[in-house]
């Protein structure tokens, strides 16, 4: 099946968005102190703008800012927080590089590491303490299947599959600060743990072979507790659109939730932890010379719901480039 470009049609915009507001989605993950990312669903399969063989190179850059507390759904005034002691702000920068091969038009193998710059601060009696690091993460490996159904009525097609895979526990999980004091396992580049990761997804290529949509649902969960620690298992769901506009650019619009469990363990802070959240996601993506692609997103949280007290984000955004050889 030749390369297929992704979803756009006023109708179908709106559909999404009714849709996504309807059952709710997200895309960053919530943790006490704010180990989030930005999760928008940058898998050029899944969206139809890669499905030869060959190779693929992939590197993107996220930050995400969490600097206001919430408790449940709602955001603490703050007349309601202890000042003296209290979680402050989280800021997170990740670098990920995704390497992919096409074996052939069915099967595919990938591999990612992200490199994580996060800095930290809350207050203890009133004192700042602060954790800053910059560290490699935790790799995932992952095959995927993927069959294609042409409608030879209309042009267009259907494209069902799977991935399935691991992430590895190559990031550290004991980082301290300046005083030796460990930052709490949730901040941590590394969770420790090895974890099953997969995802199936559904595909339709409009017949202007321009246009398409899909929709994803992911899975990630810790196969082994670490130090005693064990982070929640996650769910995720991602709705997206993405149109060929002209030649070169190509506007996208994506819905992503998920819901994280409670982290267990001694190390862990289970009433602190897990979440679910909904999100909008818009991006753009010009092609470059050759085969190359760079391409951006904004993330804006639609709702937000955290266990106990968390630092939440107010918008998350990615910037990549992509290309075949």
């Amino acid at each position: 099946m030749k390369k297929i470009n992704t979803p756009s049609s006023l109708r179908v915009v709106i559909l999404c968005a009714v849709t996504a507001q309807t059952i709710g989605y997200s895309s960053l993950a919530l943790a006490s102190c704010g180990a989030s990312f930005c999760l928008v669903n940058t898998d050029w399969v899944v969206q139809g703008a890669w499905l030869d063989r060959g190779n693929r190179l992939d590197l993107r850059y996220e930050q995400v800012r969490q600097d206001q507390l919430m408790s449940g759904s709602r955001k603490l005034a703050a007349n309601e927080v202890d000042l003296r002691n209290r979680e402050v702000e989280t800021t997170s920068h990740r670098w990920l590089l995704n390497v992919d091969h096409g074996i052939n038009e069915h099967w595919g193998i990938s591999a990612s590491i992200p490199f994580i710059d996060r800095s930290h601060l809350h207050t203890e009696a009133g004192a700042p303490v602060t954790w800053n690091f910059r560290q490699i993460g935790d790799a995932r490996l992952s095959a995927r299947y993927q069959s294609a159904l042409q409608d030879t009525a209309t042009g267009g097609g259907t494209v069902f599959g799977a991935n399935a895979g691991l992430k590895l526990a190559t990031g550290k999980t004991d980082i301290a600060n300046d005083t030796g004091t460990r930052a709490e396992r949730s901040l941590q580049p590394g969770t420790g743990t090895t974890d099953l990761v997969a995802s199936v997804y559904y595909r339709r290529v409009l017949a202007d072979l321009a246009t398409s949509w899909f929709v994803q649902a992911n899975l990630e969960a810790p196969l082994n507790e670490k130090d005693g620690y064990k982070p929640g298992k996650k769910f995720g769901l991602d709705l997206g659109i993405r149109t060929e506009w002209s030649r070169n650019f190509s506007p996208m619009l994506q819905l992503n939730f998920q819901s994280r469990e409670r982290d267990s363990g001694f190390n862990a802070e289970p009433e602190n932890s897990g979440g679910d959240s909904l999100s909008i996601s818009p991006g753009l993506s010009y092609k470059l010379a050759g085969q190359a692609h760079i391409y951006g997103f904004v993330q804006i949280p639609l709702h937000q719901r955290v266990n106990g007290e968390q630092l939440s984000p107010k918008w998350a955004a990615t910037i990549g480039i992509q290309s075949t050889f």
